[in-house]
């Protein structure tokens, strides 16, 4: 809520004036202006001496925090036929539409009446035959003996036909399991079920390659092709993670907002946190830093694309060991 003022040769810290703000310590020699809603944006709270001015979307519009907010857009205004709204429009995410939530409970009761539709009978059948088996003499339990084991026959061919596949498969598992578990002299495993291979512990993983620096193009100023690299970090760097990637950079809360007051909606603020943070490192600033960065916020895919852009870009070349 203060600037740092010059008077007498001496320096005096001075509240901000109306319609101006700082919201971190700093030493600017004068305070921040607030902004201005858009017409498509409602103000949720005024400007003050400490905070900005806060503007959200009207209803029934939104604005995703991802992306630079040019425009709100429009919600959807319904769900399509067949899907249940599963989040309201907000000012920051469009309307959530998706299935029925008891989709899956409906499918389990129809599979519950099906098994008792096929169970019941099966357990009438067989208390009859056991019933008929019961009552008959010993002269006819011979017949009724064939017919059942022609019966528990039929059965089991049915029930292999229908689960042969998953059933060999089970005994290859079981097989290999057991193979794992049978020590050899060469501490190698042979597997005797087909089609499975065992593998072999590696010391080190040579499908994983370290991370190579990037070097400047020979015959090129390393400081032009840098500034030249920053245009390719704007556009693949999330924006959702421009402040905290600013922020791993070493970068002050001050600078940030700094560079958010040049075009807050467009690829500049971005820009301008690398040309503070290139000024403030001098003849150490790399590109190497940024990309490492970036691993280390966890951006490490972004950071590969950005290294092969430079490299088809002609900027730089990867260095060789």
């Amino acid at each position: 809520g203060t600037y740092v003022a010059e008077q007498n040769g001496s320096s005096k810290c001075l509240p901000c004036k109306e319609d101006e703000y700082t919201e971190y310590p700093n030493d600017f020699s004068k305070c921040l202006g607030c902004r201005t809603c858009r017409e498509d944006q409602v103000q949720l709270s005024p400007c003050q001496a400490v905070r900005d001015t806060q503007c959200a979307c009207r209803n029934g519009t939104f604005c995703s925090p991802d992306h630079p907010c040019e425009m709100c857009q429009k919600c959807r205004p319904r769900c399509p036929k067949d899907e249940v709204e599963q989040a309201p429009c907000t000012p920051h995410s469009d309307r959530q539409c998706g299935p029925p939530t008891d989709t899956f409970s409906g499918s389990s009761n129809n599979w519950i009446m099906i098994s008792l539709v096929v169970v019941l009978p099966t357990l009438l059948i067989l208390a009859l035959i056991w019933m008929y088996c019961c009552r008959r003499p010993p002269g006819e339990l011979r017949v009724v003996g064939a017919s059942l084991l022609w019966q528990d026959y039929l059965l089991r061919q049915l029930r292999y036909q229908r689960g042969g596949l998953g059933t060999q498969d089970n005994i290859r598992n079981e097989q290999f399991s057991r193979d794992q578990l049978l020590p050899t002299a060469s501490g190698l495993v042979t597997p005797s079920a087909p089609g499975l291979e065992v593998a072999v512990p590696r010391s080190s993983d040579p499908s994983v390659k370290p991370r190579r620096n990037l070097v400047p193009v020979p015959g090129k100023d390393p400081v032009t092709l840098l500034r030249r690299s920053f245009d390719i970090f704007a556009r693949d760097v999330p924006y959702k993670d421009w402040k905290r990637f600013g922020r791993a950079l070493d970068l002050l809360e001050n600078d940030i907002v700094l560079a958010e007051m040049n075009d807050k909606y467009s690829l500049e603020p971005f820009f301008q946190m690398l040309n503070t943070w290139q000024n403030r490192q001098g003849m150490d600033a790399s590109v190497n830093t940024l990309l490492e960065t970036l691993h280390q916020i966890n951006l490490g895919g972004t950071a590969e694309d950005i290294s092969s852009k430079l490299v088809q870009q002609g900027y730089f070349h990867y260095e060789v060991s």
